[in-house]
Order: C-alpha cells, then structure tokens, then sequence
C-alpha cells in the first residue's frame, strides 16, 4: 500500500463514510495526507475554537478547510484583526459560519480597512455558503463589507438575524450604521441576481410585501429558500412567491402556522413549481384541510415532511403519494396519529425507493405495517417508529400468522379495548387470557420459525439502514431485539424506554452491530455490564444517552473511562452514579462532554 500514488488512495477514501475515512487516516502517514485532499472534506465543517493569538493549530491548516464554524459560544477571544488573519489561511474555504459571534459586530469595525478587504476577496474567491444566523449587532454597513469580499456567493443565511422589514422600507438607500435593514438586503440580492441560488430568512418578521420585494428582484432565480417560523406569511405571500421564483426545488415554510386557509394550497405549489423536489411543511397545523391529493399533481418531489399537521387521513394520502405521484425517497410524518395501516400498504406498493421515512407516535400503526415495510422498503436508510406502540415483537421478526391476522391489544397490561395501562391484578378488570395465549403461542412458532431457518421478513431484511429508533415501543423485548437488531451500517440506534429489555439483548445487539457510534437508552433496566459491552463491542461509538438508567453504579464509569477514548458525549442524568465519579470521569477525559442532572427531590 505504500507504494501506491496518494490521489489513488484519496480516490478510494471517497467510497467510505466519514467514520472510517477517519480510521483510516490514522493508519501511517502516507493514508493521513491522502485524507487531507479537499474533496474529501467536502462535508467536514471544522468547529474550531481559536487559541489566544487568534491563530488555528498547524494541523487543521494543513487539512486545506473548506468549512468552517466559529459561532460556538466559545470565540470571545477571537477578535476582528484575527478573524482576517484566520481566513486568509483558508483559500480553500467553501463555507464559513459565523452565526452567534455577535462580539464580532458589536464595535462596528469589522473589515474597516480597504487592505483587509483586499486581502480578503482573493483569499475567498472560493466561498459559496456565507451563515450569519442569530446575530442582534450586525449592521447594514458590516453586512454590506462582509459581503463585498465574498464576490462569488451562492447561499446565504440570515435565520433569527435582527431584521427591520417595513413597506416603506424597500426604497431607502441609505446604509444605517446602528441596524441591519431589509433593504440592504434586497440590495446585496440585485447585485448578485446572477450568482445567488439559496436565501434563508427562517424565523424572521418577513411579510407578504416583503417576500413579493424580494421574489420580484429581476434575474433573480433561486433554488432553494427558507421561511421557516415566519409568523407574518399568509397563503397570499407563499402564492406571490411561486409565481415569480419557478425555478425552486427546496421550499421550507414548516412552523408557518398562518398557512392553510386556502383550499388549492398544494395545487396552487403543483402548477407553479415544476421542478420543486423538497417540500417541508412540518407544524403547519391548518394543511390538512387543503387539497392534500394535489400532491400528486408534483412532477419532481422526492421529499415531503408533513410532520404534525392535524387531520392526514389515508384516503388522501394515498390519492397524493401512492396513486400516481413520484417516486419519493424521503417522507416525513411524525405525530399524525390518523393515519392507518392501509396508507403503508398503498406506500411500499407505491414507493419501494424510499431511503428515510420517519412515522413517530403514529399510534395507530401495528405490526402488519411494520411488515410491509420489510418487505418492500429494501433500501431504507432510516427508520423511525418511537412511540407506534402496537408494533410487537411479532413485527420486527416479520412474523405473520397462518390466519394471516396479526393479534393486537395482547400484552400483559392490555384489556381488550380499555386504554387504561394497570399492570396489576384487578378483581373487576379481568385481563383478555385467550388473547394473551394466542400472543404467546404466536412468538413461539416465530421462534420455531427461526430455528428452523424459515423465511422471515425480519427488520435486519432492511440490510442497508442506517438509523433506527424504537424508542417506547413498549411491546417490543428482547427475544426480537436480539434476533432482528443486526445491520452491517448501523450508525444510530435508539431504544428509550424500553422496559423488557435485559443485559444479555444489549451484549447481542453490540455484537451485531458493532459500527454502532450513537446509542440512546434513555429509561431502561441495563446495568453496568451493558455499558461495558457497548464500550467493547463498538469502537466508533461517540454518543450515548444512559439517563434515567437506576441499576448504573459508579462501575460503568470506570469501564467508560479506561475504555471509551473515543466517546465525545454521554448523558448520565437522573441516575444514581456520584458526583464524585461523575467528576473523576470528566477529568480523566477532559475532551469528553457529560451531562449529569441530579435527582431532584
């Protein structure tokens, strides 16, 4: 391997995740430099905290940035002068962040001098993405000076920016030196119409006349755009909007609660945006009453989150995704407790492409439809189904009854069609016996099933996924766990509050999966030997979520401590480990983050 050229081996870094390129380069120092070549750190956003020179270590100079966030709350030692001296480092800069460094605005000097600016405009020929979010002390003489340097922008974000908007506003051209107006907004936009592709203004006071100023810029073609919370838009600005930027592909107006009233909401987006592929619409509680089955009226979508609108049902979903809509790949409903089995059924006919889909706390959703998400949805990525508590597991084993009916409400707190949750034995509620049998009778012949190697469509049929979160599927134990939870790219895996599972599940779960780096169980009986094993059995881990875990002691922190040099975040709150080994832990891996909330009584 060394004799190989390092573009040869930059070439194949390209084909692994993030992960083990990282692995990779520690291997010799011919594999390190190959995995500086920019391309390579492409999606690498470096949160640097600069020293107290303002300089940055050798090292990441020599990874060439391309992305690079300085709003960490920690940069209050970074200083104008050092911001410039820091970027004309980074000629390979793509993306800089400087969201939250209001320290940075707040003495108005920021690029005052014509030689920084200079300097500057050459050092950043190569920036396409400028983030400037949550900052309350930029003004329009700062904003304009900042964007002076970077000639050749594509994005730009302004989200929680302290913005002034006004109807009157729009024609003045004089630049303020105490606040940031739209209007020197809408100006930088105009002189940069042919370049500009992405806006976002997401949790601003931006209203209708505002957003038809800016949608009305001649040349101005855009891509993408973000209003994400913006209280003021009604259908009548969305409406304006369209019309005049047809070239959109992502449109995220999620949070936007005024929207809705108008009937041919998604209709009105369908003729005007023929090219849209991303449309997210998360808490706009009114879109259920539109005309949800306009969705399939879209030539190009591919993502959808309607996530916490009120009202979805499956006869309309279906009608806009599954009868002859496009082939989505990303679909987002959480918290959208009317929807059925039946719109899964139609959806995995319909879509069998699809890489993400998030269906949290759809509560009516059982086993049957966890089915033929197996079955079909071959190709998933992600997967997340927290709080679906009909889902057993009958479901993850893939396991369907000879009568072809899987049984419901049969858990041990089940009273057939009573919500009430007793766990104890009641004289006057009189548990479902028969059901309860025919529950145990069907987890026995899938276990028969399994040894005997029979044809399962289990949850591990789902071979490339990525992320997966059961969380508070309470029917869910170890036996399915055990059998089901074992993928060969499993990243995340989130099991909060899932009370039946034991030690030995977790110890076969982390031999299974063992390029685990983010574990959440969050509320559930493990002891110190499950940590241990995770510990052991998952050397990429980098997160873990134990809070609210009473059989931890002070051991498992110990184990964590001699064996998880690579752990960057572990949550141990609402436990019964002591401060003092909490704080042991801390200084003995000063790079680790733990977040530990005592009980409070």
């Amino acid at each position: 391997m060394d004799r190989l050229p390092s573009e040869l081996i930059s070439h194949i870094m390209r084909f692994l995740s993030f992960s083990d390129r990282k692995e990779a380069s520690l291997v010799c120092t011919t594999w390190y430099h190959a995995s500086l070549h920019p391309y390579l750190q492409k999606n690498v956003i470096v949160k640097c905290k600069p020293q107290e020179k303002g300089t940055l270590p050798a090292g990441l100079l020599r990874r060439r940035l391309t992305h690079i966030e300085f709003g960490d709350g920690g940069t209050q030692t970074l200083s104008e002068e050092n911001l410039v001296s820091l970027l004309k480092e980074c000629p390979s800069l793509v993306e800089l962040d400087l969201s939250r460094c209001n320290h940075l605005f707040l003495s108005g000097r920021l690029l005052d001098r014509d030689s920084d600016r200079i300097m500057l405009r050459k050092s950043l020929a190569n920036l396409r993405e400028l983030k400037l979010d949550c900052l309350r002390h930029m003004t329009d003489i700062t904003f304009l000076r900042l964007v002076s340097v970077t000639e050749n922008l594509q994005k730009i974000s302004l989200a929680s920016t302290n913005m002034i908007f006004g109807n009157l506003l729009c024609s003045v051209n004089q630049s303020s030196p105490v606040m940031f107006q739209f209007s020197t907004f809408l100006k930088f936009v105009t002189d940069n119409v042919a370049k500009l592709k992405s806006i976002d203004l997401s949790y601003t006071a931006v209203h209708n006349d505002a957003l038809n100023a800016l949608a009305s810029i001649e040349g101005l073609s855009l891509e993408e755009i973000s209003l994400r919370s913006c209280m003021e838009l009604s259908d009548k600005g969305i409406k304006m909007l369209v019309s005049k930027q047809r070239s959109l592909k992502v449109l995220n107006i999620s949070e936007c609660k005024e929207l809705g009233n108008s009937k041919a909401f998604f209709s009105t987006l369908a003729n005007n945006l023929p090219y849209l592929q991303t449309l997210l619409m998360r808490k706009c509680v009114k879109m259920g009453q539109c005309d949800i089955e306009s969705l399939a009226d879209f030539k190009s979508l591919s993502t959808i989150d309607l996530g916490e609108v009120l009202n979805l049902f499956d006869k309309d979903l279906i009608k806009g995704m599954c009868s002859k809509g496009p082939q989505l790949f990303g679909l987002f409903l959480p918290y959208c407790p009317d929807i059925h089995d039946e719109f899964i059924f139609q959806l995995c006919k319909s879509n069998y492409l699809l890489t993400h889909l998030d269906l949290s706390s759809c509560l009516q959703l059982t086993d049957s439809a966890l089915h033929a998400i197996t079955r079909s949805l071959t190709l998933l990525r992600t997967l997340r189904l927290p709080y679906c508590r009909e889902i057993s597991d009958l479901g993850i084993l893939g396991y369907m009854p000879e009568n072809g009916v899987v049984p419901r409400h049969t858990f041990d707190h089940d009273h057939d069609g009573c919500p009430c949750t007793r766990e104890r034995e009641s004289k006057i509620f009189r548990k479902p016996k028969g059901l309860i049998k025919e529950h145990i009778s069907c987890v026995s012949k899938a276990q028969d099933s399994l040894a005997k190697g029979g044809e399962l469509y289990m949850l591990s049929n789902l071979e490339y996924l990525e992320t997966l979160d059961l969380s508070s599927c309470t029917r869910i134990t170890d036996l399915g766990l055990s059998e089901a939870v074992r993928f060969r790219d499993l990243r995340s895996l989130s099991l909060n509050g899932l009370s039946k599972i034991d030690d030995r599940a977790i110890a076969i779960i982390a031999h299974q999966n063992p390029n685990l780096e983010e574990v959440n169980l969050r509320a559930t009986k493990i002891t110190d030997l499950s940590v241990g094993q995770l510990i052991r059995q998952c050397p990429c881990l980098r997160v873990m979520d134990l809070s609210q875990c009473e059989g931890l002691s002070d051991v498992c922190l110990e184990t964590i401590a001699y064996k998880g040099k690579r752990l960057r975040q572990l949550d141990v709150s609402y436990t019964n480990l002591s401060v003092q080994a909490v704080s042991m832990l801390e200084s003995r891996v000063p790079y680790l983050k733990v977040v530990s909330r005592p009980h409070l009584y």
